[in-house]
């Protein structure tokens, strides 16, 4: 992909020991009496190629979703996790909504967090945002697909968010840390205490029947909880408040992800073999046998319901959708090192990163077509067939796509409707004028 021009970068946008090349540089629109750039436009434009890494990894996650969605969870020989379930299953979604905290920094001021009007715009424009995603989501669950949908959660997360857009990344790191261990505990408490069934797939038929339910599903009971999935936000948050042009910071980010991920899984394997994991969780109330105990921690609970709660042992395993806080460790873990590996990626080869760079401009356009996609396709026997087709197709649109009219097409739609109704309700951000001394 090539770089644009540095006479084509405006001055404030140039990395750290470059300078504006000498002649011309193309006008601003405000100085012959135009409108302002748009404040949102200002701090989420791509600068170089930190982005492009961020791209790439939301683009790989989206594979990794896509993959899960479409190749079978069992080894149809050995009965065991498929590569694919145990390699992706649960950690893509994770990248997915930790790029989506990084996505939510970038709305609200980078590394710098918007205050006053500006503050204001950002947070109607995330609500809206977030009420636009839930919608969405709603709407392709009705149509019953076949997979797990993220996107109600995460209208849910948007909204839970906001409260938080004037943190730096210091707070927003503990509050990730905070989340991780008490959000695990507070489902557990809730999933335990209330009597309630979750909803497979949260829809706008469940949110008219039965509010209680779909709300605890997507506060507690889901597949995506909120109460412990804004984890990954929180870290996005903080990560997208740092310099990820930064070769160290994405050694750091590199590193300790893949410590994060290692710390997670050999804690959960010590307190099972080592500190009476085993015991507890045979010997628990409901009766479970160790092949049950296996199967909940390799593929998730059973009948699509929360993590087992008549033990607290069972927030000692690790496997994917358990949510449990060494899941978090884990899933977080592999999310970051997928960043920082991308990122670095970028910097040495960032040819071959075009198609998951393009992939990843339009993920929710993207994702979308997937879930209905997937509703009316049978998969199986033909699962490479089907996932090669899914991934070519949409490298295919996304680069036709772009070239042609920039934005994806949902993309553009939220971004619109989220920008003029945060204009309506705050009006243009006051700036302050300089004048020039002559």
């Amino acid at each position: 992909m090539e770089q644009s021009p540095e006479y084509l970068i405006p001055e404030g946008d140039l990395p750290p020991g470059h300078h504006p090349s000498p002649g011309f540089r193309p006008g601003r629109d405000i100085w012959s009496g135009g409108p302002p750039p748009d404040p949102e436009e200002e701090t989420t434009r791509p600068r170089g190629t930190r982005l492009i890494g961020v791209d790439a990894a939301r683009g790989f996650a989206l594979l990794g979703m896509i993959a899960v969605h479409t190749y079978p969870a069992y080894n149809t020989t050995t009965n065991d996790p498929s590569l694919v379930w145990f390699l992706f299953s649960g950690k893509s979604s994770a990248l997915f909504a930790l790029l989506a905290g990084i996505s939510v920094a970038m709305m609200s001021g980078w590394q710098t967090p918007l205050n006053g009007r500006r503050l204001a715009a950002s947070r109607v424009s995330l609500a809206v945002r977030a009420l636009l995603i839930l919608i969405l989501g709603l709407g392709i669950n009705q149509l019953e697909p076949l997979v797990f949908n993220i996107l109600p959660y995460y209208g849910l997360y948007f909204l839970l968010v906001i409260p938080f857009l004037r943190l730096g990344p210091i707070r927003l790191f503990l509050a990730a840390a905070v989340t991780a261990v008490i959000g695990p505990l507070l489902i557990h408490l809730i999933n335990s205490r209330v009597d309630f069934t979750a909803v497979l797939l949260p829809s706008f038929s469940d949110l008219i029947m039965q509010p209680g339910a779909t709300f605890l599903t997507l506060l507690a009971g889901g597949t995506f909880p909120a109460l412990s999935w804004m984890a990954y936000l929180f870290l996005g948050m903080g990560l997208g408040r740092l310099d990820l042009g930064s070769l160290i910071n994405q050694i750091r980010l590199l590193a300790s992800g893949l410590g994060l991920a290692f710390l997670g899984a050999s804690t959960s394997s010590a307190l099972f073999n080592n500190a009476g994991g085993w015991r507890n969780l045979l010997t628990a109330p409901a009766g479970w046998n160790k092949d049950e105990i296996i199967e909940i921690d390799r593929f998730g609970p059973p009948d699509d319901q929360p993590l087992p709660t008549d033990s607290l042992w069972w927030l000692a395993v690790d496997g994917p959708h358990t949510n449990t806080p060494l899941s978090l460790l884990v899933s977080a873990g592999f999310a970051l090192a997928a960043l920082g590996g991308f990122l670095l990626l970028a910097r040495a080869w960032e040819q071959i990163l075009v198609p998951l760079v393009f992939m990843g401009s339009m993920t929710l356009t993207l994702y979308s077509t997937h879930l209905v996609f997937i509703t009316y396709a049978t998969t199986e026997p033909f699962s490479t067939f089907w996932y090669l087709l899914q991934i070519v197709a949409s490298v295919v649109f996304a680069i036709v796509w772009s070239k042609t009219f920039g934005r994806g097409p949902l993309e553009r739609l939220v971004t619109d409707i989220s920008k003029k109704t945060s204009a309506l309700l705050i009006g243009p951000p006051s700036r302050s004028r300089h004048r020039r001394k002559g």
